[in-house]
């Protein structure tokens, strides 16, 4: 089974200066099947020139054709590296990358207890916030503590998305 995401419904956790490129390194691929340190080919990177490659070649120059190479190791965080003349900085490359799907295979799933995530985006649908697991009667006060802390007439509004929460096997 697999599912679909798009760059910009996904959290960038860091940005990268190497030598010769610079990265992003996203938030976990949620409930994605376990990688390994190697090169899987679980993941599709929609419209876009791209290979995958291990973590330790994440700064080594990107061959033609490829715009961008990418690496996902076991912790299922997705690192997107291009050339320094590609993007300079991380607000070019989140821009430009926004709209790119990404298709990944789903881990075997089995529903962890009572448990839930919220997951709040703001009003471009980009993630803002993940909760750890909660139990339902807890989901209202982390919702309603983020709208009564929100000034929506500088940062806009955010929409919550309820979600199960699975343990990958």
């Amino acid at each position: 089974m697999n599912t679909i995401l798009r760059f910009g419904e996904m959290k960038a956790e860091q940005f990268v200066q190497g030598v010769n490129n610079n990265w992003i390194i996203f938030s976990p691929l949620l409930y994605a099947k376990q990688h390994s340190s190697g090169i899987d080919n679980m993941v599709i990177i929609n419209n876009l020139v791209t290979k995958e490659i291990v973590d330790a070649d994440l700064d080594v120059t990107i061959d033609s054709p490829y715009d961008y190479v990418y690496s996902i190791s076991t912790d299922n965080r997705l690192k997107l590296s291009f050339s320094k003349s590609k993007h300079t900085d991380k607000t070019s490359a989140l821009d430009a990358l926004k709209c790119v799907t990404i298709i990944y295979t789903l881990g075997k799933l089995k529903p962890n207890g009572e448990y839930y995530r919220v997951v709040a985006r703001n009003s471009l649908g980009e993630e803002v916030h993940r909760t750890t697991p909660l139990t339902l009667d807890k989901v209202d006060k982390v919702i309603s503590t983020f709208d009564d802390t929100r000034d929506v007439g500088t940062s806009g509004f955010l929409s919550y998305q309820i979600v199960r929460d699975y343990i990958v096997e």
